[in-house]
């Protein structure tokens, strides 16, 4: 009777699963769709089934799971990026600006929404709540949990720089630890080798900050951009899916 119970169930969930995936998959044709309508150029000289062909890649790449998890403006902002990239490959007037402006914004909603918030929870627990220490790395963890400042990549990885390399912390640095300590799987992620190695790289090589201000970036720095932050649609190990993968464990 258990055992009959058991597999009811699971046809049950399997049944569920199969209607969420379809669900999820015409969730992603239509916004590709109406983001696509929305960048028309008479200049753009994109082939008829493109718009299918950046629908499959998004969902076989995130998984229909996986992009559940992912809040809508994220998602938007990744069809975007796709889309221009896409007219990027095949019209040379037009510039990677956009493309890493979409991406730089959906990375922005990843870190305030899987990890900014809850560390800002976490501190309050904590009663964490005071400026201590007059250091750039207190304070802008200070601004974070008092004053609701974003968490952007570079004081993300200034901090993960600073654990990483065992230096002294102040009361919010060890608190950020403490943080990573108790959820380790977002531990583990941000502070792997493979991570630190991505963002270190964006970090320096500015394509997030100051050549995005020079309002040019060349089609190479484009493709290596978004091969670092959603790996070419092919490799998990990137920035972006690492973490969108962290919210498919219980947090």
């Amino acid at each position: 009777m258990n055992l009959q119970k058991l597999q009811l169930e699971n046809q049950d969930l399997k049944r569920k699963l199969q209607i969420a995936e379809a669900w999820m998959k015409r969730e992603v044709r239509q916004q590709v769709a109406r983001i696509s309508e929305e960048q028309q150029n008479e200049n753009d000289n994109v082939d008829d089934n493109s718009e299918e062909i950046i629908s499959e890649k998004i969902t076989e790449f995130i998984g229909e799971i996986l992009l559940l998890n992912i809040p809508s403006s994220v998602m938007e902002n990744i069809i975007s990026a796709e889309i221009g990239y896409h007219h990027m490959q095949s019209s040379a007037w037009y510039d990677g600006l956009s493309v890493i402006s979409s991406y730089h914004k959906a990375l922005d909603t990843l870190i305030e929404n899987f990890i900014t918030k809850w560390f800002r929870k976490f501190a309050h627990k904590q009663k964490q709540t005071v400026l201590r220490e007059n250091n750039v790395l207190e304070k802008s963890l200070h601004a974070v949990v008092s004053k609701w400042y974003i968490l952007g990549i570079w004081r993300l990885f200034h901090i993960l720089k600073v654990i990483k390399t065992d230096d002294s912390l102040g009361d919010y640095g060890k608190c950020f630890k403490k943080y990573l300590e108790k959820y380790r799987y977002l531990g583990d992620c941000l502070l792997s080798d493979e991570i630190y190695t991505i963002l270190e790289v964006l970090v320096n090589s500015e394509i997030l900050g100051k050549k995005r201000h020079v309002w040019k970036i060349t089609f190479d720095e484009t493709k290596e951009a978004r091969t670092l932050l959603i790996g070419n649609f092919q490799n998990e190990s990137c920035l972006l899916y690492r973490l969108i993968e962290t919210q498919s464990l219980d947090f």
